[in-house]
């Protein structure tokens, strides 16, 4: 595949489905939301949670460029995949340093060296993709500058380190406004699918949580009721997500837009709301974890905070995602976030297990008003007469139900 000559505006070549490698590739890159989710479970206060968003944002935003990358150079030569699998390792061992990089000087300095990685096997994929040597360099030092800063931000401490690798975040988020990033090639079918990949495989993590709370508990019935509900709040985060098929309507109304609108409604929807989506669901992993270990106990405030508060920014971030993609109704799920408030104090003053149970009964109440108020229409009926395929008319009549 190459890109054009005066920029990457042309694409002849994109692949449409995510591949096998690019999901190894997620895989890895979720580790760092098990080793964030364990760091903000650590130090769940106001400078445990602050360290943890600037380093999500640090590690998304770069992320997110090699998902722009595969989308328009799909990994299909053996040089673009020994190169994806060179920026894997060094995913993997940012992620290895999460847990001690603000308080060990030798985390931190792989942290930087890690990140640096990233982002040169970044530069050099974009190299060998047929690119001009002017769009690599207007793209090329925004990256290396954030690379830079973090491995400077490596050798400071307490809130210097913070800050210098806030503006290395900072940088790569301003990054696609001041470079040809508007005119990347965008196929969305591609795009769409990927970010819900990686949004299903860190749901994995509320998961994995759940044992990790559990560990060397005994298996009782409040442990095991505690266990079930959560998991039962994950399918929730999942059915908001995926369980309306708002994918395929994604896509199109992706498709339809100009290539510049389309790829600022990506860069909004994707990089900014998925980035949200993915600090609700390290909250509310942690919050799990606290509310697994101590099911009968009262957490505190920043555990009983973490646990509604995750589910309620993945819910409000999964509204203003439909609004934008013109998908309804909504106003269920709004007031689902509004009630999960309510549920912190039973946290607080009776027991975890009551704050997932009232949770859990939020949620529910929520889904079924939804689902009786606007039922999933018959295909079959809906496609009579009309000449069209049965699941795309009962997904038109879907969307337009609002």
């Amino acid at each position: 595949m190459t890109l054009s000559k005066s920029g990457p505006a042309e694409a002849v070549q994109s692949s449409e489905r995510v591949s096998t490698l690019e999901l190894f590739f997620d895989l890895v890159f979720v580790f760092t939301v098990t080793q964030l989710t364990a760091a903000i479970a650590h130090d769940l206060d106001l400078t445990g949670i602050s360290r943890m968003v600037v380093m999500l944002a640090v590690i998304w935003w770069m992320y997110s460029g090699y998902v722009w990358l595969t989308n328009a150079v799909p990994p299909d030569t053996a040089l673009r995949r020994c190169l994806l699998m060179v920026g894997m390792t060094g995913f993997l061992v940012v992620s290895l340093a999460i847990p001690h990089a603000f308080v060990d000087n030798d985390s931190a300095t792989a942290f930087g060296w890690g990140y640096l990685v990233v982002t040169l096997v970044h530069t050099a994929m974009f190299a060998v993709s047929g690119a001009s040597r002017a769009a690599i360099a207007r793209i090329a030092p925004f990256n290396i500058g954030s690379a830079v800063l973090v491995v400077l931000g490596a050798f400071l401490t307490d809130l210097p380190q913070i800050a210098m690798w806030a503006a290395a975040a900072t940088l790569q988020i301003v990054a696609p406004h001041l470079t040809d990033a508007m005119k990347f090639p965008l196929t969305a079918r591609h795009f769409v699918e990927r970010h819900g990949l990686v949004v299903v495989i860190a749901l994995g993590e509320s998961v994995i949580a759940i044992g990790a709370g559990a560990q060397l508990l005994d298996l009782d019935l409040t442990l095991i009721a505690t266990a079930v509900l959560t998991i039962m709040l994950a399918f929730a985060l999942w059915w908001a997500y995926f369980g309306t098929d708002d994918e395929a309507h994604t896509v199109a109304r992706m498709e339809a837009l100009p290539p510049r609108q389309r790829n600022l409604r990506a860069l909004t929807v994707y990089g900014y709301g998925h980035y949200a989506l993915l600090l609700g669901i390290l909250l509310f992993s942690a919050g799990v974890k606290s509310a697994v270990a101590h099911p009968a106990d009262r957490l505190d405030a920043a555990q009983a905070c973490a646990l509604a508060g995750g589910l309620a920014l993945f819910l409000a971030t999964n509204v203003a995602t439909r609004l934008t993609f013109g998908i309804s109704p909504n106003r269920y799920r709004v007031g689902a976030v509004l009630s999960l408030a309510a549920t912190i104090p039973l946290g607080m003053l009776a027991s975890a297990l009551a704050e997932v149970a009232a949770i859990v009964a939020v949620l529910t109440v929520a889904g079924v008003m939804e689902e009786q108020r606007y039922p999933d229409p018959d295909p079959e009926a809906g496609a009579a007469g009309t000449g069209e395929p049965p699941a795309a008319t009962g997904e038109v009549r879907r969307w337009r139900r609002g």
